[in-house]
């Protein structure tokens, strides 16, 4: 009875449509059913790099005669090595420099919640000590407007 149940129930989910929380759920059912199968987890993207440019470059044509026809588009791809290697180097430090501006505004924005919070603190704080010295006033005060009744009767 219990698993005509549940198989109505699976069969009135479209497994074409479903939510990311049904394909989450589905998945780890999946997995839980091999659970002696170890998970294949994938490696991180290695961060794409460029060769170095060379130190030497041969062939490079002067403003004499003599160059042949292959030579410009050695150049051409030297140029566009090199523009590439540029454009690379300019990329990562405008990451770097995105990267320090978000530490410093969180960390602004962190000072500036710690002030406002230890404001407040100082405030519950002092406002305590005041109706507490104020409970010490009444008593007393209370107590010294009885005792000078006392001696006036």
């Amino acid at each position: 009875m219990a698993q005509d149940e549940k198989k109505d129930e699976t069969q009135r989910i479209n497994r074409h449509k479903l939510t990311e929380t049904q394909k989450t759920s589905k998945h780890l059912e999946k997995l839980f059913e091999k659970i002696d199968k170890p998970v294949y987890i994938p490696e991180p993207r290695k961060e794409k790099t460029i060769k170095a440019p060379k130190d030497f470059v041969r062939n490079v044509p002067g403003s004499s005669a003599g160059a042949g026809s292959g030579d410009f588009h050695v150049y051409r791809a030297h140029r566009r090595r090199e523009y590439a290697r540029l454009k690379e180097m300019d990329e990562k430090e405008r990451q770097k420099r995105e990267y320090e501006e978000y530490r410093a505004a969180m960390k602004a924005n962190d000072e500036e919640r710690t002030a406002k919070k230890r404001a407040r603190r100082l405030k519950r704080k002092q406002n305590k000590e005041s109706i507490q010295e104020s409970k010490k006033h009444k008593v007393d005060g209370n107590d010294d407007s009885q005792k000078s009744e006392d001696t006036k009767n």
